[in-house]
């Protein structure tokens, strides 16, 4: 899921919860989405590939802005 993905679910009201988690594979944090279903989306760039963070504060700081 892309940036404009958990914006537009956001403007929805269908975008219930975001979650900074610690990426075991990729060095740093990841940052992941539920809706309302509790169905989970996966912060990606373009080509689908997870975004990873290098601190907590990045991952929050790219949070409040969706």
């Amino acid at each position: 899921m892309t940036r404009s993905e958990p914006q537009a679910l956001y403007r929805k009201g269908r975008l219930h919860a975001a979650e900074i988690l610690h990426d075991p594979v990729l060095p740093g944090w990841s940052v992941e989405f539920r809706d309302e279903d509790g169905v989970a989306f996966e912060l990606t760039d373009t080509l689908g590939c997870p975004l990873s963070f290098s601190s907590v504060k990045d991952a929050r700081e790219l949070i409040h802005t969706i």
